[in-house]
């Protein structure tokens, strides 16, 4: 009876925390694997690797797909140079219109008999 219940238990978590993966969109059952794996693999072998100067951008054909990769092109394909950019700026104000010339007591007139 008590190894039921502690299996319920167990299973309620499982699906509770399966409902909180679903409503985030996200997998949490993968991250969590994931994790546990680089952990494992760090512990395993914790000697780094030699780092290699960075390769230009390119741009090139794999598989019929257009990729824009660094390692993937190797040496095929088109160098593609990258500029810095200020990204989308908002729109400048519209310029303030001129002051009005003063009215004449016409105008005035014309303007408090309509208002």
């Amino acid at each position: 009876m008590i190894a039921v219940a502690l299996i319920m238990g167990v299973l309620g978590a499982v699906a509770a925390f399966a409902l909180i993966s679903m409503r985030n969109d996200r997998n949490l059952f993968a991250e969590g694997f994931n994790q546990a794996k680089a952990k494992a693999a760090q512990v395993a072998a914790p000697v780094t690797p030699a780092v290699a100067a960075p390769a230009p951008l390119r741009k090139c054909v794999i598989h019929g797909k257009t990729v824009i990769s660094n390692t993937e092109c190797a040496d095929q394909g088109s160098v593609i140079k990258v500029h810095e950019t200020r990204g989308i700026e908002a729109p400048k104000a519209p310029p303030k219109p001129a002051p009005e010339a003063p009215q004449g007591a016409t105008d005035r007139a014309i303007e408090q008999a309509t208002r």
